[in-house]
């Protein structure tokens, strides 16, 4: 299934053919069609699959830290690791889902809300009347997203990494204002220097 999601973020999805997918797997056309049905089957169980992978990795990243900026953190970077080690892979899971068709988009848009949640945990440490609107981790999940994919729909991945100063201090300033969002911000900016 992995060779799926290759042959799509390198070729697209319209493009993309099952004779590809057989080409860089190295199988016969006979197990492909004992399997599934046609491009469309495949794609979609290959696009659960490694969008379950990707929050699986952002999540254990995210837990794994003690304090919610931290964990936003760890969350981001892992996400940004992902997308520069298998863009590919991410090319198909961020920008062709939307070729793909209603399944993959709906299994996205679950995705995007489930990441919402897990940012919006925050909300319950900010007082009441500073707490930004529900959707807000939404958003943010949301916002991420659509900022690696315009870098993975670029020639280079050149300007991903040091984009995250700008999408830690995007996540946390709703939260918890805009001076915890500078300092988020020239944290990331030390983690960059560091890369």
């Amino acid at each position: 299934m992995e060779s799926m999601l290759v042959t799509v973020g390198e070729e697209g999805y319209r493009e993309a053919t099952v004779q590809q997918v057989l080409a860089a797997f190295g199988g016969h056309r006979i197990q492909f069609w004992e399997r599934f049905e046609g491009k469309e089957e495949c794609f979609e169980a290959a696009y659960r699959s490694w969008l379950d992978r990707l929050v699986a990795e952002i999540l254990t990243a995210a837990t794994a830290e003690s304090e919610w900026r931290l964990q936003l953190r760890a969350g981001v970077v892992a996400f940004l690791e992902f997308v520069e080690a298998r863009p590919a892979i991410s090319r198909a899971l961020l920008i062709e889902a939307e070729a793909a068709g209603d399944p993959a988009r709906a299994q996205r848009e679950e995705t995007i809300a489930r990441l919402g949640e897990a940012i919006d945990t925050v909300r319950e440490q900010v007082p009441d009347d500073e707490r930004p609107p529900p959707l807000t981790g939404v958003f943010i999940a949301g916002g991420i997203a659509s900022f690696a994919a315009d870098q993975l729909a670029g020639d280079s991945l050149a300007g991903l990494w040091p984009g995250l100063p700008e999408l830690l201090h995007f996540a946390v300033g709703p939260y918890l204002g805009e001076g915890a969002a500078e300092d988020e911000a020239a944290v990331a900016e030390e983690l960059l220097a560091c890369r």
